[in-house]
């Protein structure tokens, strides 16, 4: 049963990591479809190691004007003592051209030996630059009520409107343990 809550709490904190590039035109029409793959290098609480396994990502983001967007994710994430499902929906606001503030809602369902149900209010912020011929770097940090997160990563497009990505992420959660995470994203962004 331990085992079960140390996996909600750490597959938690992964639920506001897993973003891919980010959109960069928030006019009204322009939106962008995410999809990749989570490969957790390490999963710890306190001294326990956790089971990993590669786990799945999409998502959306459209813009509505005014400088704003919002955005939806689903994480899934997969351990030999559980499974977590984590639901966000963000508003993201352009601070000025290369970044965005942005403040959620997230809601967590696990399952396992323990059906359990949680929810957080987070906060963050991401920022992204292009360098010309080469690739997008991009970052995102987030603070919420259940932990914090930093994520870092690289994009390149490979068409118009088609991106391959990857990034590393890291990320802490306290509240009755210590849980650390770490890992890579590969993914796909469709933007429109």
């Amino acid at each position: 049963m331990k085992k079960t809550l140390v996996l909600t709490a750490c597959l938690s904190i992964l639920a506001s990591i897993a973003l891919a590039s980010p959109l960069k035109n928030y006019d009204p029409g322009h939106f962008s479809i995410d999809a990749g793959v989570t490969l957790p290098s390490s999963m710890k609480a306190d001294d326990l190691k956790m089971s990993k396994s590669k786990s799945g990502y999409y998502g959306a983001t459209v813009g509505i004007g005014s400088d704003m967007a919002v955005q939806y994710k689903f994480n899934n994430y997969k351990a030999k003592q559980g499974k977590t499902g984590v639901h966000q929906a963000n508003l993201l606001y352009r601070v000025v051209p290369n970044l965005e503030a942005y403040a959620g809602y997230e809601r967590f369902n696990s399952s396992g030996m323990l059906h359990k149900h949680q929810n957080a209010a987070q906060i963050g912020l991401q920022a992204h630059v292009d360098i010309p011929l080469l690739f997008n770097v991009w970052g995102n940090v987030g603070y919420s009520n259940k932990g914090h997160m930093a994520e870092i990563g690289i994009s390149k497009p490979i068409l118009n409107n088609i991106e391959l990505g990857a990034s590393y992420y890291t990320g802490k959660f306290d509240e009755d343990s210590d849980v650390k995470v770490r890992g890579v994203n590969a993914g796909v962004t469709f933007k429109f």
